[in-house]
């Protein structure tokens, strides 16, 4: 698996231009993948991220128990693809007799592979597409501004209006 990077969710953020939820992966190489996503997809993050407990369950949850129930688990999802600006994925799921690959929205694999406690990659070369190095947010052009900003100034409960409570 020389070819994909394990990533892990730093933050969910807003781009203060479009006002939309931006999802920041991070990996232990300082490399940054930002990827803009909806805010029920950033409220279904957030919360599980924050662990908060909610009266029902969210789809996410839902798809997380409609795969143990099956007998199928989330080995891995896999940010594989960029296109015109916009990120693919895969959630590869395991039974006791085949591994496959099933597409889904970044923001969809990110919000279960959470509740599964999967691990979350991108592909390397979609990265190098993508993504930014940490270490280039310290300097002082606008794009790393506006990033370093994203980054400093986010709150969970900048999403709670989003999820209808």
């Amino acid at each position: 698996m020389n070819d994909i990077q394990e990533m892990r969710v730093a933050v969910v953020t807003h781009d203060p231009t479009t006002n939309s939820p931006v999802l920041i992966l991070k990996d232990d190489e300082g490399r940054i993948l930002p990827i803009w996503i909806g805010p029920y997809e950033a409220y279904a993050i957030v919360t599980e991220m924050e662990g908060v407990d909610l009266a029902r369950p969210m789809t996410h949850d839902l798809m997380a128990d409609f795969l143990g129930a099956l007998g199928a688990t989330v080995d891995r999802v896999v940010i594989n693809e960029l296109v015109d600006r916009t990120f693919y994925s895969q959630v590869i799921l395991e039974t006791k007799d085949a591994t496959f690959p099933v597409d889904s929205r970044p923001s969809d694999a990110v919000a279960l592979a959470l509740r599964t406690r999967s691990p979350i990659y991108v592909l390397r070369e979609v990265l190098d597409e993508g993504g930014i190095l940490e270490s280039d947010i310290e300097d002082n052009d606008d794009s790393t501004e506006k990033l370093r900003d994203l980054l400093e100034n986010i709150k969970p409960s900048d999403f709670e209006e989003a999820g209808g409570k």
